[in-house]
C-alpha cells in the first residue's frame, strides 16, 4: 500500500528560531513531538533564498540554474520562464502517474498549479490583483517611504497579496483528506503556510521598548534605498524596534506549530499517521540584522539559506542527521520510497543517508533570487560566495563583496571574510552561473 504524503512549507522559518535546533525559547512544542517520531536534518539548505525559485527546486528536484527560474517575481526574466517550460520532471505530475490524489490546501499561482487535482482558489480576500502585477510591484518597491505611506493610506492595501491563516489551511487540508477516502487513492497533500513570513500576520504586535529602534538601525545603514526599504517594512508592520519583529516572529511560529500539531493529531486519530510520509520544511530563511540586512533575504548567508527539515517516513527509525542535505533531495527521496531509482535530476535520495549515516553530499549549491548573478557553495566547514553584481533587487543594498569566503568552524556567523585570491571551491560555482 502506497504511503500518503504530506508536505508542509512554513515560509521563512529558520532553524535558529526553533528550540528543536537550539533556540533558547520554546516556539515549537508540537514540532518537537513530531520530531521525536521523525528524522531531523540539522544541515539542510535551500537551493535559493527566494520563495518561487526554491519551491520550483523542491517540485523539480533541480537547482535554479538547471530548471531555469532563478529570480523571484517580479524580477524574473523571459528567458528563465522559457527554460523552465522545457523542464521534464515535476513532482505532483509524477505522483499522479503513481496513482495519487494531488491536493494543495494553499492558493497557488503560475506553474505551481501543475499536477494538482485540487488547489485552493484565490479569492478577494487574497489581495488586489493589480498590486500583484510585476511592473506595479517594482514601482512600489522603488517608492520612497513618504510616497509609499501616502499610497497605502489612499488605497488602504498592502503592496503584496494579503495573507491567509494557517488555521484556514489546516481546516481545508483535513476536509480534503476526509473527502479523499471516497477515491480509495493515496494522497499527496501540499501546504504552504505564510504566517511565519513578514509581516507575521497571525501574531499581534506587543508593546516593547527595545534597544534596536528604527532610528538606531538607520544610523548604521549607508544605502539610501535600503533606508527607505527598512522604513516601509517597519511602517507596514506598525513596529518601531527590531525586538517587536522578533517577538512577533516567535509568536507566529507558536501559532503555526499549534496548527501543524492539530493536523498531526488528526492523522493519528484517523489511523493515517503510520502510513504517511510527513515532511516539514521551509523555502528560505530571513535576516533580522545579520550582516546589516533587515527583513530581507538578500545575501547567501546561513541566516537566509539554512532551513529546517523534519521527515516522518514509515518504517524508518527516528533520529537526527548532521550531514549536508538540500531541498532538491526531497523529490528523489519520495520517488525511491515508491520504487523509482533511475530519475535524472540534481537532487539525491536521502534514503541511503538515513539508513547508513554516510554522507551523500560534499557540498550544496545556492543561487540568489534577489541579485543579478550571485551563487554560493557550502561544505561542512567552508562557504564561498561569488557575485558578479551585488546590489539587492529587494532592499537596494550591496550585500557583501564580489568574493567572500568563510571558515564555518571558527566563524559560524560568517563575519570574517578570509578570501585570499583563490579558492578550490570556485570550480563548483560554474554549475550555478547564469
Amino acid at each position: 500500500m502506497k504511503p500518503n504524503i504530506v508536505m508542509i512549507i512554513s515560509d521563512a522559518l529558520r532553524p535558529k528560531d526553533l528550540s528543536l535546533y537550539g533556540y533558547n525559547k520554546e516556539t515549537d512544542k508540537n514540532l518537537k513531538k513530531i520530531a521525536s517520531e521523525s528524522i531531523v536534518f540539522e544541515k539542510n539548505f535551500s537551493a535559493s533564498n527566494a520563495s518561487d525559485p526554491s519551491l520550483t527546486s523542491i517540485f523539480s528536484g533541480q537547482y535554479p540554474t538547471t530548471h531555469g527560474f532563478i529570480h523571484q517575481h517580479p524580477f524574473t526574466k523571459k528567458e528563465e520562464i522559457d527554460k523552465l517550460r522545457k523542464n521534464k520532471f515535476w513532482l505532483p505530475i509524477s505522483l499522479k502517474d503513481y496513482g495519487y490524489s494531488t491536493i494543495s490546501a494553499t492558493p497557488l499561482h503560475i506553474w505551481f498549479k501543475k499536477g494538482f487535482d485540487y488547489h485552493m482558489e484565490l479569492g478577494e480576500k487574497m489581495g488586489n490583483p493589480f498590486l500583484n502585477n510585476g511592473l506595479i510591484k517594482k514601482i512600489l518597491l522603488s517608492l520612497p517611504n513618504w510616497a509609499y505611506r501616502l499610497g497605502k493610506k489612499l488605497v488602504k492595501a498592502r503592496a503584496s497579496p494579503q495573507f491567509y491563516s494557517a488555521k484556514e489551511v489546516v481546516n481545508l487540508a483535513m476536509k480534503k483528506i476526509n473527502e479523499n477516502k471516497k477515491t480509495k487513492k493515496p494522497f499527496f497533500l501540499f501546504m504552504h503556510l505564510v504566517d511565519t513570513h513578514y509581516p507575521f500576520p497571525s501574531a499581534k504586535i506587543k508593546s516593547i521598548e527595545g534597544k534596536n529602534t528604527i532610528k538606531k538601525i538607520l544610523e548604521n545603514i549607508k544605502y539610501s534605498q535600503q533606508k527607505e526599504y527598512i522604513k516601509k517594512r517597519f511602517f507596514d508592520a506598525s513596529t518601531h524596534c527590531l525586538e517587536q519583529f522578533e517577538e512577533k516572529r516567535d509568536d507566529s511560529i507558536i501559532f503555526v506549530d499549534k496548527e501543524i500539531g492539530r493536523l498531526y493529531n488528526s492523522l493519528k486519530k484517523n489511523n493515517l499517521w503510520k502510513n504517511t510520509i510527513f515532511i516539514i520544511l521551509s523555502d528560505h530563511g530571513e535576516n533580522f540584522g545579520e550582516h546589516r540586512i533587515y527583513l530581507c533575504r538578500g545575501g547567501l548567508y546561513d541566516s537566509s539559506t539554512h532551513v529546517p527539515l523534519i521527515m516522518h517516513i514509515p518504517g524508518l527509525k527516528a533520529g537526527r542527521i548532521d550531514k549536508l542535505t538540500q531541498n532538491i533531495d526531497l523529490a528523489p527521496t519520495i520517488l525511491e520510497i515508491l520504487g523509482e531509482k533511475k530519475i535524472k535530476i540534481d537532487g539525491k535520495s536521502l534514503i541511503k543517508l538515513i539508513k547508513t549515516g554516510k554522507k551523500i553530499r560534499d557540498y550544496v549549491l545556492i543561487s540568489d533570487g534577489f541579485c543579478e548573478n550571485r551563487g554560493a557553495v557550502r561544505t561542512e566547514t567552508r562557504k564561498l560566495i561569488i557575485s558578479d553584481e551585488s546590489k539587492c533587487y529587494l532592499c537596494g543594498a550591496v550585500h557583501g563583496k564580489e568574493k567572500e569566503e568563510y571558515d564555518l568552524e571558527k566563524d559560524k556567523e560568517e563575519s570574517n571574510n578570509i578570501y585570499s585570491g583563490k579558492n578550490k571551491l570556485e570550480k563548483f560555482l560554474v554549475k550555478i552561473k547564469n
